[in-house]
This record gives C-alpha cells, sequence and structure tokens, in this order.
C-alpha cells in the first residue's frame, strides 16, 4: 500500500521519491476519475489533470484518501469495469496500491483469478496476503480469500498455500473462529488440511476425527513424491508418524511409508522408530516380504538396531500360522519359546498330535473365556501343517523345579501363596487342572508367576474343582518351599506352616497360613 496514503505524517513537502510515486497514483486517478466520481477541490483538480507537480504532503493525503472502499467498489459495478473482467482487474491493480482494504484486495484477486494465469494469480494471492490483518478480518471476507485459494491453486499447490498461512497465528486464529461460517464447499477443501496440520505441528494430541484427519492426508500425499520429499524434515517426520497410526487407511500408510521413510536421516531415533512401526504394520497385515525388505534396509542403515534380529529370525523361522518357533523344544514341560509376527513379541506355543485338535481348541477357548489376573492371555490358536497349537503372551520363563527348592524361604512362601491363588481362581471359574506341575507356570523374578499352559483343563463346578487343587496346591508349596528354611520362623508359625503342607486342606487356608508365613519369614 502507498506510504502516501497510510499516513499525512513527515515535512510538509514530498520527497523525490514520493512525488514519483504520487505521479503514478495521479496517473491511475487521471485514468479512471469519470468512472470513480471522485469529489475534487481545485487543487486537487490540478494535480488530477496533471496541471500541477505534486509537492505538498498534506494535499496529497487528502486526495488519496478519497479513494476508499466505497469508491471503488461503485466504480467497478460502472460499465465497462462490471463486465469487463481484464479491465476490472486492471482498475484494481492499482486500487490495492491505495488502499490495504480487505474487501478490495479480495475484489482484486476474485478478478484476477477469473483472467490472468494460475501463476500470476498466485503471485499477487501472494503478495496480498501478506498484507492482510487476520486478527481483524471477519468470517465472511476469510471465506472468500479461501475461495479464490480454491480457485488459484490446485491438488498439493493449494495445501502448500494454506499450510504457510496457518504458519502464522493470527490466520489459525482467524480460520478456528469462523471455521463453523464456512461455506460447505470451503469446510470441505480445508477442514481436513486444517486438522492434519493441528495434529502435525500444534497438538500432537488433539482429539480430531479419524475420517477427517485421512481425508487430510490423502490431499497431502496426493503431491508429487519430489514435493512431499522436499518438505522440512520435521513435516515429513510427522506426515510419516501419523500415517503409521493403526486408524490410518492402509493406502494412505503405504504412500506416505514408500514417499517418506527412505529421506529420513539415518542417525538418531526416528528412522529406526518409524521403521519398526512401519514393518509393524505390515506384519499385521500379514504382508511379510514387504516387511521383510524394511528390516533389511533398517539392518543395513542401522546395524545396531537390537530389535531387528529377532523380527528378521522369525520371518525365516519354522511356523505354526502367525507364531514362529523362537528356540528349541523344551525338555520338560509343553512350553516352546515363540515369536509373534502379528504382534511381535515373543510368547509360548503349546501344541499337539493332529488327533488332539478339537481337545487343544477346547482348552485354548477356555483359556481365553478365564480372562483372570495370572492366567496368560490367548494370543492365537488353530491348526498348521495337520498341527493344533496355542500361543500365549506371559512373562519369564517356565518353572522348573529340580528337586531341591531354589528359593530362600521368603519367597518360595510368597511364590507358593501366589500358585495356590492361581489355583483357586481357576477353581472359582470352574476350570480344573488334572495337575500342577511347575512347567505350566511362567516365573518372572522376583516373585512373578502366571500359569500359561491349561493342557488338559475341564470344566468342572467350582466346588469339585477346588477339591481337585488343593492337594495340588499342598504339593507344588512343598517343591517351593525349603524344609529348612523353617528355622527362619517362629516355632508356632513353623508348626502351623509343617501342618498345613502335611496334608491337603481347604485353599483358602492353605493360602492364609502360607501368607502369614511369608510375611514373617521375609525374602531377599
Amino acid at each position: 500500500m502507498s506510504r502516501l496514503a497510510a499516513t499525512a505524517s513527515g515535512s510538509e513537502r514530498l520527497d523525490a521519491a514520493e512525488v514519483a510515486e504520487m505521479k503514478e497514483h495521479l496517473a491511475f486517478l487521471r485514468r479512471y476519475k469519470d468512472l470513480l466520481r471522485l469529489k475534487l477541490n481545485a487543487a486537487e483538480d490540478l494535480l488530477v489533470n496533471g496541471q500541477r507537480d505534486p509537492s505538498e504532503r498534506g494535499v496529497c493525503h487528502h486526495l488519496l484518501a478519497k479513494v476508499d472502499r466505497g469508491v471503488i467498489e461503485a466504480a467497478v459495478q460502472r460499465e465497462p469495469l462490471r463486465s469487463d473482467a481484464g479491465a476490472r482487474a486492471r482498475m484494481l491493480a492499482g486500487a490495492i496500491r491505495l488502499t490495504a482494504d480487505v474487501g478490495v484486495l479480495l475484489a482484486y484477486l476474485e478478478t484476477l483469478a477469473q483472467v490472468r494465469s494460475r501463476a500470476e494469480s498466485a503471485t499477487a494471492f501472494a503478495e496480498v496476503v501478506r498484507r492482510i490483518d487476520f486478527e481483524s478480518v471477519s468470517s465472511t471476507r476469510l471465506a472468500r480469500l479461501l475461495q479464490v485459494l480454491i480457485a488459484t491453486f490446485v491438488d498439493h499447490e493449494r495445501v502448500q498455500v494454506l499450510f504457510s498461512l496457518l504458519a502464522t497465528a493470527p490466520f489459525r486464529r482467524a480460520f478456528d473462529a469462523a471455521a463453523a461460517a464456512l461455506p460447505p464447499d470451503v469446510a470441505d477443501a480445508f477442514a481436513p488440511l486444517r486438522s492434519v496440520h493441528r495434529r502435525l505441528l500444534e497438538e500432537p494430541g488433539a482429539n480430531d476425527a479419524p475420517a477427517l484427519l485421512a481425508r487430510g492426508m490423502e490431499q497431502i500425499l496426493s503431491a508429487p513424491d519430489p514435493v512431499l520429499r522436499a518438505y522440512p524434515e520435521g513435516l515429513r517426520v510427522g506426515l510419516l508418524a501419523l500415517a503409521l497410526r493403526p486408524e490410518t487407511p492402509p493406502a494412505l500408510a503405504d504412500r506416505a511409508a514408500g514417499a517418506l521413510l527412505a529421506t529420513l536421516p539415518r542417525e538418531g531415533h526416528t528412522y529406526p522408530r518409524l521403521a519398526l512401526r512401519r514393518t509393524a504394520q505390515l506384519l499385521e497385515r500379514h504382508a511379510d516380504d514387504r516387511a521383510r525388505v524394511v528390516l533389511d534396509d533398517l539392518h543395513r542403515a542401522r546395524p545396531d538396531v537390537r530389535a531387528v534380529a529377532p523380527w528378521r529370525a522369525a520371518l525365516d523361522a519354522r511356523r505354526l500360522g502367525r507364531v514362529a518357533l523362537a528356540g528349541e523344544l523344551p525338555a520338560r514341560g509343553r512350553l516352546a519359546p515363540a515369536f509373534w509376527l502379528d504382534g511381535q513379541r515373543p510368547v509360548w506355543l503349546r501344541s499337539a498330535a493332529a488327533p488332539e485338535t478339537e481337545r487343544l481348541a477346547a482348552e485354548a477357548r477356555l483359556q481365553a473365556a478365564l480372562a483372570l489376573p495370572a492366567v496368560a492371555p490367548v494370543v492365537e490358536h488353530g491348526v498348521a501343517s495337520a498341527i493344533p497349537y496355542v500361543a500365549v503372551s506371559g512373562p519369564g520363563r517356565p518353572l522348573v523345579l529340580d528337586g531341591t527348592p531354589p528359593f530362600e524361604v521368603g519367597r518360595g512362601l510368597l511364590l507358593a501363596a501366589a500358585a495356590a491363588r492361581i489355583l483357586r481362581a481357576l477353581a472359582l471359574a470352574g476350570a480344573a487342572l488334572p495337575d500342577a506341575a511347575a512347567e505350566r507356570l511362567l516365573f518372572a523374578p522376583p516373585l512373578t508367576l502366571v500359569l500359561a499352559d491349561l493342557d488338559g483343563v475341564e470344566q468342572r463346578e467350582p466346588a469339585a474343582a477346588a477339591a481337585l487343587h488343593a492337594p495340588l496346591a499342598v504339593a507344588l508349596a512343598r517343591a517351593l518351599v525349603p524344609s529348612a528354611g523353617a528355622g527362619a520362623l517362629a516355632p508356632e508359625m513353623a508348626a502351623a506352616l509343617a501342618r498345613a503342607l502335611a496334608e491337603p486342606r481347604e485353599l483358602g487356608d492353605l493360602i492364609s497360613v502360607l501368607d502369614r508365613a511369608a510375611l514373617r519369614a521375609g525374602h531377599g
């Protein structure tokens, strides 16, 4: 905007640069004086008609101030400007040099979009936007600006322009304030992009609708690869991380990963984190060959990333369904170490001979239905290569007891009480085990026990199941608690413990004695 039109301050006389500028404005006024229909005084008339050179600041400012929005809007409604968009654009190009009124600026952009190339319109759009005070712009005018943006820019160009606008806080505030009042076509074009920008660069925890985010991502990712790869690193990382979220449609995730993953710097934690997330996504979709490629690329770039080795080994290992064997079969018990590809985690695998297919399936269904805290959840079960199998997730390793209790008395008592609680909970749920072999349990130091192997489990009435489990709990407690450790207890407590372990008794009573003894013995 003209500095002369904006302010009347300064010396009374114009300097040489201001005289040259004023002569350009006077040429504009002379050309359009019949359409503008300004009311001029004698001094102003001499200036406009070229009969006097501009020199006095106050006179010039007073003249230019008469070219306001009302005058300009009235002029463009008169012929020939009204029906000639080209002439109207030329007139408004001169007018915007005299005023920063948003209405005039928008009228210029709207007219320009009708008659000029997209490149020229885009240049003018950028220049005009720099002059708009978005803190004071109305929702109606903001909608007009965005409609011009729609008309001027397409596809990825529109995305880039809007993202550049959203980089300024005043525009973001204006957009958010006007969002509810925007015309449907404007809201449909820009609300998804606003949602993505907010999630990527403003509020990572923003609760935008997944469908809205997906539409915004689709608009952004429609850009050619060179455009996407030229985005700043932070934006590329954010786009890829958002695309790899579970709720993102697979096609968008594929597009983002294909264009952006290879562009990330190999040092630091970002590339390995997103490469592993992409691998996990592909494994969940059973796209194992593509997952293998991502892992191999990651290993070549970052051989120090430890997660690659077990994931890669699992892809090449023998499998039952989506469960890969991760080691040798156990010397004792039925639980073999394995790796669940869909969940990318270690699991424990139990299999059986083909004639046991229905039994194993029934046991797996029962184990999944129990939903008890200390019973390992089933992650997958089925039949592969005529072998029935069930895979469960739990911490630690199978508990192996070789005759001599491996724990000091305090810890042995706590573990015995935990095992008895598991058996009691199982009985209350109406399930009974044929034995309580230690290898059925997973042990994670210092005190975690989880029942993982429910081989032979049957549904029973709770009372009957509890009666079956009572002697099993006592036998397991004897194996866990060193008899020599009774000396660490007071004589009365040692005697009570000895009685509890000497013969089967109700599970609740056994647990009570074990708890009291453990509290008095302590544990290391």
